[in-house]
């Protein structure tokens, strides 16, 4: 079966999640960018357990502890709680 790497994790070609506009920042490896509109899919899909039933048996959950999610189009930053497997809005001051 064909495989593809998103976000650094591996899923099968037939089995592989739209993330939309959720992409890994190629400057800060660990850090994400999306749109507002995708906001949700943190929750709801870039999560260890939402992705468990997508990853390939060779591939592991590549979303670490503290990492971080900019919302190019609104003025969030989002951050991954490894924990409670949920990200959180970060309150900034800038």
């Amino acid at each position: 079966m064909n495989k593809i790497v998103k976000l650094g994790m591996t899923f099968d070609t037939a089995n592989a999640p739209s993330f939309g506009s959720i992409e890994e920042n190629p400057d800060y490896p660990g850090e994400y960018t999306l749109l507002a509109a995708d906001i949700s899919k943190l929750n709801s899909l870039l999560t260890k357990s939402a992705l468990s039933a997508y990853l390939a048996n060779d591939s592991e959950f590549a979303v670490k502890p503290g990492a971080n999610a900019i919302v190019a189009d609104e003025p969030a930053v989002w951050r991954y709680h490894g924990k409670s497997d949920r990200w959180y809005e970060v309150i900034s001051n800038d």
